[in-house]
């Protein structure tokens, strides 16, 4: 939602935008890549469930208890080691997803200040025709005296 609102906004943005819609794709690419990782984890929830399970179903047999026992926590240590590998890229997305948001708010004061700064321009074009519509009345009014002498 992030990403295609940041998309939404550097489209309205217009030229001064094109930095700020890279960044918004970069968001929704991490925002993927958060996605997938949590659809893993809970992959991987699954199987330690399982895991789980065939402890229980191996507990319960006796002499074989050991070896399927051994086994079983081979997996979920395996298993661990995923969720682990898979937490640590969903805090690393995070913490990449942070510093986008920060680099677009600097972005959104980059395209306020561009906008400042034209606006200001528009307001100096704007006073300038002012005083070239004064001095041009001025002008006019002296012509009309100096034809009115002649």
């Amino acid at each position: 939602m992030l990403a295609l609102n940041a998309s939404v906004e550097a489209v309205r943005a217009g030229e001064h935008g094109k930095g700020f819609a890279v960044v918004a794709d970069e968001i929704r690419k991490l925002a993927d890549q958060s996605r997938q990782s949590a659809e893993k984890i809970g992959g991987l929830v699954s199987d330690i469930q399982n895991a789980i399970n065939t402890t229980v179903m191996v507990t319960d047999e006796g002499t074989k208890t050991v070896n399927a026992g051994m086994n079983v926590t081979e997996r979920t240590a395996n298993a661990f080691s995923g969720v682990l590998e898979a937490i640590n890229n969903v805090a690393m997305n995070n913490q990449q997803i942070a510093l986008n948001i920060r680099q677009q708010g600097k972005a959104v004061q980059q395209v306020l200040d561009a906008m400042a700064s034209i606006n200001k321009g528009a307001q100096e074009n704007a006073a300038g025709i002012t005083q070239i519509k004064t001095g041009t009345q001025q002008l006019n009014e002296s012509a009309k005296s100096l034809e009115a002498i002649l």
